[in-house]
């Protein structure tokens, strides 16, 4: 239950065989690569400076050429396979293969050949579609002219002055008071235009032409030569002819399941490769040999060593190096909990991984989360859903290891939310009546010591955990000046504070005032010891006992332990007294419809409540007392798993 114990290799093998040896460490999936062209590392490193960097070369272009066919084939068949449901993807999950299996079937199969296949049927959908464009175009210009009875061959070779177009709506009136003495036939109108024909004499042709241009005259010109009630007819017949081609064409494509898989199966195998070609970026080279190193978890050293040997056949020098002071920084973190700390990692890595030098804070915050998860849900109804609905995914469903963890994580909750329901004698409110341990209509003062109570076990932890970094690491005075002292000040407040409650005699309350003065005199003495000079010393000293207040802010905020629980118990009570509302035979049909979809609102609202507070309290009460992070997650050579799950060899 700790971080991962990480060791630094370095390894020299010949370049003719570093292909097979990615192939068979990205497998392993446990190496990170270290970035040897990195112009740091080369500067800090004289042996590197006269290596040449590698490269992955034209092959590189290769692979990627192909992850964009797979990618683009992938792409193009989602919108005609018959999708799946979404219960029924999450029952099959994703295949398993190892990384050899995944090369045979690829190399094996004829998966460009159908490519060619789907780019020509791609090809010819785009063709149809554009034909389809083209024609519903000339149905669109057409319409406005529907109703014209004279073909556009037969207007273009009159003699006598006409004129078609249209103007807009609004000189309408007007256009019909002023154009006079000649032939007009309106044509069509919309909220927009007016369309219309104009046949004149030779001697109005100039007079009619100044007018339209007045009104702002727009000329209709088309090459098509047809009447345009047969042109949108036309078209209709060929869009109609084109679409039934194109379902065709369709219909043969949704039946391509087994290639979209084949598609799958060569992304992944490309990407991969992508991903081997990326990494040589990592190393540098001689003539003939190439120059490797990463980090690797130390229980993984004997696998390690067993794939170099098998791979390489003793023609590779490497050597394992123990982490220095000064790469601390550069470690990439790894955790490693049970099955129960484990899904909550999830939490520690939302806020930041830890350092090397530091704790795996994970185990030293499930417990608080546990109790103030369930603190804040608190319903013995909500927790058996939670609980059942979880178990059910769990064994039904193949989930990927990340979702996995998370429907753990709220299956592990489920526990202790039916917990606190039994004691607050809450099952979906009031819905079921019985008697728990504390009433929280009535109880809400033990409810509230409580989540105080709660609070200051947490924030002593948090100065515990803090106290035993520094002790571990020699730093004994540190631990006294910065966690004893606090320890014992606060402690003397909370006794002057509570004397009355405990009773304390005029001697006790003395001695708790002493102890109190002077654990902040050595505060304000030992606060600021880091800086130069008494003045500042003192006012750092001064600043730091200013810091007492946060610790009154920390305790408030654990009041929301109570809030959020008495808040999710009471609007869980008065949905049941909706129900209760619901005049006669309506209850039978309304009341199981609120009550569902109430309690289910209230459920999800409770749950994302309790998850974010929950996290706020670890991450500033109690992580804001003895955890720093800032360290680097592991990102280990392997593949990306978008479709298959790789299995090791």
């Amino acid at each position: 239950m700790a971080i991962v114990k990480m060791n630094k290799f370095t390894l020299l093998a010949f370049e003719s065989q570093k292909a097979e040896l990615l192939e068979k460490l990205q497998s392993f999936s446990e190496v990170e690569f270290i970035n040897l062209q990195d112009d740091d590392v080369i500067e800090n490193n004289e042996m590197l400076i006269d290596l040449y960097k590698d490269d992955s070369g034209s092959q590189y272009a290769k692979c990627e050429e192909k992850l964009s066919m797979a990618k683009f084939a992938l792409q193009f068949l989602e919108e005609y396979i018959p999708k799946k449901s979404g219960f029924k993807a999450m029952k099959e999950g994703k295949k398993e293969l190892t990384l050899k299996e995944i090369e045979d079937q690829v190399l094996k199969s004829s998966w460009e050949e159908i490519y060619d296949k789907v780019k020509d049927k791609e090809d010819s959908i785009n063709g149809l579609d554009n034909k389809i464009t083209k024609l519903q175009t000339i149905i669109d210009t057409m319409t406005p002219w529907e109703k014209l009875d004279v073909s556009f061959k037969d207007l273009s070779s009159m003699k006598t002055p006409h004129f078609l177009g249209s103007i807009p709506k609004q000189y309408e009136e007007t256009f019909a008071l002023e154009i006079t003495d000649s032939y007009v036939e309106i044509i069509s109108s919309n909220n927009q235009d007016l369309f219309f024909l104009v046949i004149c004499g030779e001697d109005k042709n100039e007079e009619i032409a100044e007018k339209l241009r007045e009104f702002g005259f727009s000329q209709f010109k088309t090459e098509l030569t047809d009447v345009p009630i047969k042109l949108i007819h036309d078209s209709m017949d060929k869009i109609e002819k084109l679409q039934s081609k194109k379902f065709f064409v369709c219909e043969s494509l949704s039946a391509l399941d087994e290639e979209h898989k084949l598609f799958q199966l060569a992304y992944d195998y490309y990407d991969s490769m992508v991903i081997r070609k990326e990494a040589v970026n990592n190393f540098l080279k001689t003539e003939n040999v190439t120059i490797i190193q990463g980090w690797l978890p130390i229980n993984e050293n004997e696998k390690f060593k067993n794939i170099i040997e098998e791979t390489l056949a003793g023609d590779f020098y490497f050597v394992f190096e123990d982490v220095k002071d000064e790469e601390i920084l550069d470690v990439p973190i790894k955790l490693h909990n049970n099955s129960l700390n484990n899904p909550f990692e999830s939490i520690t890595e939302m806020y930041s991984v830890p350092r090397y030098d530091e704790i795996d804070p994970t185990p030293l915050l499930t417990p608080f989360y546990l109790l103030f998860f369930g603190m804040m849900v608190a319903d013995v109804g909500y927790g058996l859903i939670q609980l059942v609905a979880t178990l059910a995914a769990l064994k039904l469903f193949k989930f990927d290891e990340a979702t996995k963890k998370f429907v753990k994580f709220f299956f592990y909750l489920s526990f202790p939310v039916i917990g606190f329901g039994l004691i607050y004698g809450s099952f979906f409110g009031d819905f079921i009546k019985f008697k728990g341990l504390i009433n929280p209509n009535t109880d809400v003062n033990t409810i509230l010591i409580a989540s105080i109570v709660f609070g200051i076990v947490q924030i002593f932890c948090g100065l515990g955990i803090k106290a035993y970094m520094l002790i571990r690491i020699g730093k004994y005075k540190d631990a006294f000046y910065d966690v004893g002292i606090w320890v014992i000040t606060l402690i003397a407040i909370g006794i002057l504070l509570g004397a009355g409650t405990l009773g304390l005699s005029d001697l006790g309350k003395n001695i708790a005032m002493g102890v109190m003065i002077f654990g902040m005199l050595v505060i304000i003495l030992t606060a600021g010891r880091e800086m130069k000079g008494k003045g500042a010393q003192l006012g750092q000293g001064v600043y730091a006992l200013y810091g007492i207040t946060n610790y009154v802010g920390d305790l408030v905020s654990y009041t929301r332990l109570m809030a959020l629980g008495l808040a999710g118990g009471s609007i869980a009570s008065a949905l049941n007294l909706i129900i209760d509302m619901v005049p006669g035979v309506a209850i039978f049909i309304a009341g199981p419809l609120i009550f569902i979809l109430g309690h289910l609102f209230n459920l999800g609202l409770s749950l994302l409540g309790a998850y974010v507070h929950t996290c706020r309290l670890q991450y500033v009460e109690y992580f804001g007392k003895f955890y720093e992070g800032g360290g680097k997650a592991i990102t280990p050579f392997k593949t990306n798993n978008k479709y298959i799950n790789l299995k090791r060899d």
